[in-house]
C-alpha cells in the first residue's frame, strides 16, 4: 500500500517524524499504547491542556526538578543558618534583650531562613525548568506543519520521529491510519537560513 503524504518543511531536509492528530485525548492514549505494543519509543505528545495518564501512557520517567528544588531548599537553610548563628554566637557573641546563645534561640531565625529558602527553590525550579527542558530552543521542526501551528490549542498531536529504531515512512503511515489519526503529514526540517 503505497502512502502519499503531505509534505511540510524543506524536501530538501531530512525527515524530522510523521505527525497525525487526534480529535481527543482518549484516541491519543490508545494510539500511544499502540506505539508503545508495536515497539516504537521515540514520539512525542503535544496537547492542549494536561491530559490524565499520558505520563504513564508514554512511560516518562520522573523528572529530575524536584531533587534539583529540594537541592536549592537545603542549601538555602545550611546558607541562612550559617548566617544568622555563626556571627551571633561564634564571632560577636552579644547578648541582646536577654536572647540566649545557644540553639534555643533557633525560632528568631525562622523568618530569614524562610525567606532564603523560598528564594533559592524558586531559583533552582526555574533555572532547573530550563536546562531539563533544553531550552532556549527557539525553532521545533513541528511548527512548520501549518496545522499544528494553526490549532495546536485545540488539536491532540502525535509524532513518530524518524530517528525511532523501527520507523519506516509507510509502516508508520499505516499503523496511524489503522488508530483513526487525521491529517497525517511528514515533517522535514526546515531549511537553514545562511
Amino acid at each position: 500500500m503505497s502512502h502519499h503524504l503531505p509534505i511540510c518543511g524543506s524536501k530538501e531536509e531530512p525527515l524530522h517524524a510523521i505527525g497525525a492528530r487526534f480529535d481527543t485525548p482518549d484516541q491519543l492514549l490508545a494510539a500511544v499504547n499502540r506505539l508503545r505494543a508495536e515497539g516504537y519509543s521515540a514520539y512525542e505528545c503535544y496537547t492542549p491542556y494536561p491530559v490524565h495518564g499520558l505520563a504513564e501512557v508514554m512511560r516518562l520517567p520522573k523528572s529530575l526538578l524536584s531533587f534539583l528544588v529540594l537541592g536549592g531548599g537545603l542549601t538555602a537553610i545550611l546558607i541562612a543558618l550559617s548566617m544568622e548563628l555563626v556571627p551571633s554566637t561564634l564571632i560577636y557573641p552579644l547578648v541582646v534583650d536577654g536572647k540566649p546563645l545557644n540553639l534555643s534561640a533557633l525560632p528568631q531565625y525562622v523568618p530569614i531562613v524562610v525567606a532564603l529558602t523560598l528564594m533559592i527553590g524558586a531559583i533552582a525550579a526555574v533555572k532547573g525548568m530550563i536546562i531539563l527542558g533544553g531550552m532556549p530552543r527557539l525553532n521545533n521542526p513541528m511548527f512548520a506543519w501549518d496545522l499544528f501551528a494553526k490549532d495546536a490549542s485545540r488539536g491532540f498531536f502525535l509524532a513518530v520521529e524518524a530517528d525511532d529504531k523501527k520507523f519506516t515512512t509507510a509502516g508508520v503511515t499505516e499503523l496511524l491510519d489503522q488508530l483513526g489519526a487525521g491529517d497525517v503529514t511528514a515533517i522535514h526540517l526546515e531549511e537553514e537560513s545562511k
